[in-house]
């Protein structure tokens, strides 16, 4: 006895006094609010809330008068009367009935009664919910958070080390009933709330643009798209829209299987659009110019294929320029031989095609670009006219950004800057350009774009009155999952294009994922680029161009 004596008093005496302690030792954790995520315009997109949980101990409730409380709070919470009676049906002493309730409707709750008796065993306890104002609007690019209110996608997940904060914590000692000691010392530490993400998007031109491409989508019984718009100077994203997007406010309209981010996740084979690489790349080298003559015949086999244009015609002189208005495949494949496939592919690169762009959104495809030492003979018949290369809509309007800003094509980003708890603004680093093309060369390619929307152009429809229009359209055959082969049935149609084209302001790249009845680029793609851009040139109060398009033959007779 007196050998365990000392060893409890000595030896095991620092435990014991630490477990006496602990057992006297209460604390509660101070919750951090979720930082916001606001547009350009510091309008929010999301941000947290007060809210309130309700609890039940079910075992402090008579089991005739279970059913009765299930009826009334079901209209409350939410939850079917059949599956609260359930709950309430229980030998727990603790029970979640609902959660994130605004306070307004806990207050409802704590109001309840029955029989003139407020309800015995019903409780609300405070928490908070994350909110999206938006709901649909830019959800591919907020995303969401999980249950436990850490990020799973989207913008959410990217920075959710920043958004979540710091939980505190406050501490205070209780009697043996577990009462709280009021002489005990208390202490607290501060729980320290999220920063903010400002993001490059105009929360205005990403709705308008979500219901302008729905509404397309729709008229053409196309299967999806996608819209992507740049500004011209800064390549930061000023929209990204995507059709079968959800609702941030509720992950149960996420599809199966589906994307969360298309913009970013899917890639497509750009067909003609991508024509601009072989034009800008031929224009740099001085082998042609706007008026540059080729003789182009309604087919030509290259590469061990027989590569034809949409229609037919005799052999016929086209200008550079022409070739590029009425999306010549042949044309465009002499003018690719003039370049080289070295030279060509280079500057696939250098448009940044087969690369990630780096944006700040997760899951980013870097697009298909087979590498040179891979291609067989027909890859360099197919590449020049947009198949056999694939890309993101970002990247899409990453390259014709290159274009509007004088061949200087800067990696896009999503993020302005970001607010840290201590409420220091960091602005998003601006990445370095990368020029792709001379200044001169830009303005060349510009001109010739222009004329795919004049008399004669496959692009007309996405004029803009008032305004010169730059852009190319493109029909890509898609891949048959059965044969392998293309399809003669299934396409991709795009529209790129730069407003104003003498001025440029913002870059738009559409994909129309297979529209019925044949429709192509021009159809579809290109008239939903007006409407796009007659809303952002009116909302950006961006002056009308001050000058005619040239008019730059597309044929010689």
């Amino acid at each position: 006895m007196l050998v365990r004596l000392v060893w409890l008093q000595g030896i095991d005496a620092h435990g014991y006094a630490l477990a006496a302690s602990n057992e006297r030792v209460a604390g509660v954790k101070l919750h951090a609010a979720r930082g916001s995520i606001v547009d350009r315009n510091g309008v929010p997109l999301a941000y947290t809330a007060d809210a309130e949980d309700v609890v039940a101990n079910p075992t402090l409730i008579a089991p005739e008068q279970r059913f009765e409380y299930a009826n009334l709070l079901s209209p409350l919470v939410g939850t079917p009367v059949i599956a609260l009676a359930k709950q309430l049906d229980s030998t727990s002493q603790w029970a979640l009935l609902g959660s994130s309730l605004p306070p307004a409707a806990a207050t409802q709750v704590q109001n309840l009664t029955l029989d003139g008796k407020p309800l015995t065993g019903i409780y609300t306890e405070a928490t908070m919910q994350r909110l999206y104002p938006g709901h649909t609007t830019g959800a591919n690019v907020i995303g969401l958070v999980h249950s436990d209110g850490s990020g799973a996608a989207g913008i959410e997940y990217t920075y959710d080390s920043l958004l979540k904060g710091a939980d505190g914590t406050l501490t205070y000692q209780t009697d043996v009933n577990g009462n709280v000691n009021p002489s005990g010392a208390i202490q607290r530490k501060n729980a320290v709330d999220g920063g903010t993400v400002k993001l490059t998007l105009d929360q205005d031109l990403q709705y308008t643009t979500q219901k302008y491409l729905n509404d397309a989508v729709k008229a053409s019984a196309a299967r999806g798209g996608q819209v992507a718009i740049l500004d011209a100077k800064t390549g930061q994203a000023l929209a990204l829209a995507s059709t079968g997007t959800f609702d941030a406010q509720n992950p149960a309209t996420i599809g199966k299987n589906a994307s969360l981010d298309p913009n970013v996740q899917q890639v497509f084979e750009p067909g003609s659009a991508n024509k601009i690489v072989t034009m800008s790349a031929a224009v740099q080298a001085g082998l042609i110019n706007p008026l540059s003559l080729f003789n182009v015949p309604d087919q030509i086999t290259t590469g061990g294929i027989n590569v034809h244009d949409a229609w037919w015609h005799p052999t016929q002189k086209f200008t550079a320029t022409g070739i590029l208005a009425e999306s010549s495949n042949v044309g465009t494949l002499l003018v690719a031989n003039k370049v080289g496939k070295q030279a060509f592919y280079d500057y696939l690169q250098k448009f940044g095609l087969g690369q990630k762009t780096g944006i700040e959104l997760p899951g980013e495809s870097g697009g298909l670009l087979p590498d040179i030492k891979d291609w067989s003979d027909s890859t360099f018949a197919n590449l020049p006219i947009g198949q056999g290369v694939a890309m993101t809509s970002l990247q899409l309007a990453s390259m014709y950004q290159a274009i509007a800003n004088n061949g200087q094509r800067i990696p896009p980003r999503i993020v302005e800057s970001v607010t840290k708890p201590d409420g220091s603004v960091v602005p998003t680093a601006q990445p370095a350009a990368v020029q792709v093309v001379s200044a001169q060369t830009a303005k060349t390619v510009r001109t010739m774009l222009e004329s795919v929307t004049l008399a004669g152009g496959t692009g007309t429809r996405a004029v803009v009155p008032g305004y010169r229009i730059a852009g190319k359209t493109g029909t890509a055959q898609q891949p048959d999952p059965k044969t392998g082969a293309y399809s003669d049935s299934v396409y991709w149609d795009t529209f790129a294009g730069i407003a104003p084209a003498d001025d440029p302001r913002f870059v738009v790249a559409i994909m129309i994922d297979n529209p019925a009845h044949g429709l192509e680029g021009g159809d579809v793609a290109a008239p939903l680029f007006k409407e796009i851009a007659s809303y952002e040139l009116s909302a950006a109060k961006i002056p009308p161009s001050g000058t005619k398009s040239t008019l730059v033959p597309l044929t010689i007779n």
